[in-house]
């Protein structure tokens, strides 16, 4: 069943297509905005789920107007930079805005609103520093990791089959190394592979690891085996980071501090959810007969929806 599973994935990855990676993609609204003149700025609000209510408002001395000639506009007196914007609409169904704003040169600024943050201010068009960028790329990835439930499980089945913190960490480096190669190439443009497929393949990483969880021997297979397949499908999860990155964009002036940023956003987003999982499953360790229930129904439940994924997504490539 392993090799037919395996052979699967290695099918899923021939029918990558043209089309970028857009896999695991937050509950976002898109706010563009587009300078067209030093004191005015076009809007258009969008998503890829209902966006009605979402709107932008700003602080006096600016002001959102609609004009039958014009549009949506952003109108500020003397210059953008400064305005204070708000995005308000914020719920259950958008739970998150990202907010594009294009200058007249060609520069671009980027953040994200939340219900809880809905706030933003209109930097100068010139170019933020680095760490500046890299911090805001790292709550960024933070938050990714946290919305992405399939990564999520896929970090805890390897926790169900490894069951010792060594064991986990060797194997949480090995999907780290390998995710963080496929992401940055994906979104630098290097590869280009089908969301599709990439989706698939990851809920076939779920049934695989799911396959050891529950064994009699935690130390079978061997741990090194385990980090191995991490590292093979850590290739696959970093395609779904790509997508949540490619929601966001990347500063043209500062890639590689954004790069390096959502990277290690995502990083310590997996390490604290993986020091969360282990110290849970030392707690149900002290007493045996509910370790073994307890990893028996995870491993059974994180394969039972994987298999669900892989069927759903194999059905969405047709």
């Amino acid at each position: 069943m392993r090799a037919a599973l395996l052979a699967l994935a290695a099918a899923l990855i021939a029918l990558a297509g043209a089309r970028p990676a857009s896999a695991h993609g937050m509950r976002s609204a898109y706010v563009e905005i587009t300078q067209t003149a030093p004191e005015r700025a076009r809007i258009a609000i969008r998503g890829n789920l209902p966006v009605l209510g979402v709107e932008l408002t700003a602080g006096p001395p600016c002001a959102v107007a609609t004009a039958a000639d014009t549009g949506t506009e952003l109108r500020c007196p003397g210059a953008l930079p400064g305005a204070a914007l708000t995005v308000t609409g914020l719920g259950p169904i958008a739970s998150e805005a990202v907010i594009l704003l294009t200058f007249l040169d060609g520069t671009t600024a980027t953040a994200v609103a939340t219900a809880g943050s809905p706030a933003w201010r209109i930097p100068d068009a010139a170019d933020p520093g680095m760490l500046t960028v890299a911090g805001r790329y790292v709550r960024l990835g933070v938050e990714h990791i946290a919305t992405g439930a399939d990564h999520l499980l896929f970090l805890l089945a390897l926790v169900l089959c490894l069951r010792t913190l060594r064991a986990v960490m060797l194997a949480e480096t090995a999907f780290t190394l390998s995710h963080t190669l496929s992401f940055s190439a994906s979104s630098l443009g290097w590869i280009r592979v089908s969301s599709t497929a990439a989706e698939a393949c990851i809920a076939v990483s779920l049934v695989l690891v799911a396959l050891d969880v529950g064994r009699p021997d935690p130390g079978a297979p061997p741990a090194w085996k385990t980090a191995g397949l991490a590292f093979a499908f850590g290739l696959v999860h970093g395609l779904g980071f790509a997508g949540g990155l490619a929601e966001i964009g990347l500063p043209a002036t500062a890639v590689p501090a954004a790069l390096a940023g959502f990277a290690g956003g995502v990083e310590i987003g997996q390490v604290t959810f993986l020091a969360i999982a282990v110290t849970a499953l030392a707690l149900v360790q002290r007493v045996p007969r509910l370790e073994r229930i307890a990893v028996g129904l995870g491993g059974r439940a994180i394969g039972g929806v994987g298999c669900f994924w892989l069927l759903a997504r194999l059905g969405a490539l047709r």
